[in-house]
C-alpha cells in the first residue's frame, strides 16, 4: 500500500528549468487520502533548503493511516530525500517503512552519475536518478502544455526504472484547497505497460498557474480506487 501512496507523488527527467522558476522552499502539502466509501487518512509533503548544503533541497514525504484504520491495518511511513537544487536528482535517501507487521528501513547514497551505494552493496546507475516523489516539484518548475513528454530514470528501494511522463489534457478540479485549472500528467513505463502492479493507472493533476501545485492524485490499486486531494498549504 506504501508504493500506491508514494509512487503517485512521483516521477521525471532532467531539462532546462523555466525562466521564471519557482520557488518552492519551505513548503509544506497536507493531503487527505480515501477510497471512494472511506478516508484513509492524510500524506504530507515537506521540502525545504538543506541547512548544512545550501546545493541541496531536503524532502521529506510522510503517510499516515487514520484512527480508524490504524485498527486493522497501521501505516506510518516517512521517506527523507536530499536533492540537487540545480536539478533535483537524487543524492541520497532515507526510508522509514512501518505497515501493519511489516518494517522496513532502507539508506542508499548516490554517487555522481553512475553508482548506487546501499550498505555495502553498490551498482551501476545509467546516469541522472531521481526520487519518484521528487518529481512533482521538477514538473512545477516547467512550462507544460497538452502533448508534452517528459522522460526519466525513477530510483527506488528495488530497481531503477525508465518512465514517461505524459501532459495529456486540462481539466477543472476541486478539492478542499479550491477549485483549480489543472493539467492532467499521466506517467508509464518506456513500454508503454502500467508502472504499478492491479492495472495501476495513475493520474495527477498539477494547477495551471504560476504555483503548478499538486492538487489531486489517483490510483488504481486492488482494493479500489485511491484518492489523494489537497487540502492544505502552509509556507
Amino acid at each position: 500500500m506504501q508504493s500506491n501512496f508514494l509512487f503517485l507523488l512521483i516521477l521525471f527527467q532532467s531539462i532546462v528549468w523555466s525562466l521564471d522558476p519557482l520557488n518552492f522552499e519551505k513548503e509544506t502539502l497536507i493531503y487527505s487520502a480515501g477510497f471512494r466509501l472511506f478516508s484513509a487518512g492524510e500524506a504530507t509533503l515537506i521540502i525545504s533548503p538543506d541547512s548544512l548544503n545550501d546545493s541541496r533541497y531536503i524532502l521529506i514525504s510522510k503517510v499516515q493511516t487514520n484512527s480508524f484504520l490504524s485498527k486493522f491495518y497501521k501505516i506510518d511511513d516517512t521517506i527523507i530525500s536530499w536533492l540537487s537544487k540545480y536539478d533535483l536528482s537524487l543524492i541520497q535517501t532515507k526510508h522509514k517503512i512501518r505497515e501493519g507487521n511489516y518494517h522496513k528501513d532502507f539508506n542508499a547514497i548516490i554517487k555522481g552519475d553512475s553508482l548506487a551505494v546501499v550498505g555495502q552493496n553498490i551498482s551501476t546507475i545509467p546516469g541522472k536518478v531521481y526520487d519518484p516523489i521528487a518529481f512533482v516539484y521538477f514538473l512545477r518548475k516547467q512550462n507544460l502544455f497538452v502533448g508534452e513528454k517528459f522522460n526519466f530514470f525513477s530510483y527506488g528501494r528495488k530497481n531503477v526504472q525508465e518512465v514517461i511522463v505524459k501532459v495529456t489534457e486540462k481539466e477543472k478540479i476541486k478539492v478542499s484547497a479550491g477549485i483549480y485549472h489543472c493539467f492532467k500528467i499521466e506517467p508509464i513505463s518506456n513500454t508503454d505497460e502500467h508502472l504499478l502492479k492491479n492495472n495501476g493507472i495513475m493520474t495527477i493533476w498539477l494547477s495551471d498557474d504560476n504555483l503548478r501545485l499538486p492538487i489531486k492524485i489517483t490510483q488504481n490499486t486492488n482494493i479500489g480506487s485511491m484518492v489523494m486531494e489537497l487540502k492544505t498549504i502552509i509556507n
